[in-house]
């Protein structure tokens, strides 16, 4: 298993095969910059090969932020259209890595999230937040839009008028209220927050990693196909899990079972 590690900008532990990730920044409420993006390009190569880690949480450090977004102070560095772009696809294609891997990704909002840290939340596949979290799209009020990949992800996770609101406003909500559009699935006292999470995460854990990463795919067909193409793909998920050991061997301890009886 993945030691745990803590440096700088990012933190990492495993707690009952689930790796938690925090962004370790809180003096400058956890903002993502080049450093941050390197260590999370390495703790997801090393998550990903770990076959003990079965889930994966996502949080800050502290209890005021999230994540800010992006860090302005590095912006200001990227003074080029391309270095801006490839700050772009570099967040975008990490992000990918959560959404599309085959392990469950749970977002743990402990505060204010703001700009690209929304982005990164909608990128995960559950998103559990404390009751004093708070949300913001604050891009459009710094003359720029989301570029990680956020506002596709926001469009379909919370429907159009709502999406529109929330960029075109950069209005912030609360926990309630992200709840209530969709933005957020559950909301828990600050000092649960984590227990909560991994729980969930055990809950998922108990299933096989074959099973729970076919799922995860399933998911993915209602964002890149149409029905008739996604549930024909179903169709043959289910035929290679047909012949799966782990089905065999249910079906094999349920005629156990009669037998005995």
């Amino acid at each position: 298993m993945y030691k745990p590690f803590s440096d700088d900008v990012v933190a990492f532990e495993a707690t009952d095969a689930t790796g938690v990730v925090r962004l370790n920044r809180p003096e400058v409420h956890n903002a993502i910059n080049e450093p941050v993006i390197d260590t999370l390009e390495l703790v997801f190569d090393r998550v990903e090969a770990d076959p003990q880690l079965r889930a994966l949480i996502i949080t800050g450090t502290g209890s005021k932020s999230f994540c800010a977004g992006g860090d302005l102070h590095y912006f200001a560095t990227l003074d080029t259209r391309e270095k801006g772009i490839e700050m772009s696809r570099r967040m975008q294609k990490l992000l990918d890595r959560l959404w599309s891997g085959q392990k469950p990704v749970i977002a743990v909002i402990n505060g204010t999230t703001l700009g690209g840290g929304c982005e990164i939340i909608t990128a995960c596949h559950f998103r559990i937040a404390a009751s004093t979290a708070s949300f913001s799209y604050r891009q459009a009020s710094n003359g720029l839009i989301t570029g990680w990949g956020g506002s596709a992800r926001l469009f379909h996770l919370v429907g159009r008028t709502q999406a529109l609101k929330l960029l075109l406003t950069g209005e912030s909500i609360d926990a309630a209220a992200a709840q209530q559009i969709g933005l957020v699935d559950q909301i828990e006292e600050p000092r649960n927050l984590l227990e909560a999470a991994l729980a969930f995460a055990k809950k998922i854990s108990k299933h096989s990693p074959g099973v729970v990463a076919t799922i995860l795919e399933l998911a993915k067909l209602h964002y890149q196909c149409d029905i008739d193409m996604a549930i024909e793909r179903e169709t043959e998920l289910f035929g290679d899990r047909w012949t799966s050991d782990e089905f065999r061997q249910a079906i094999k301890a349920f005629q156990d079972k009669r037998l005995i009886r």
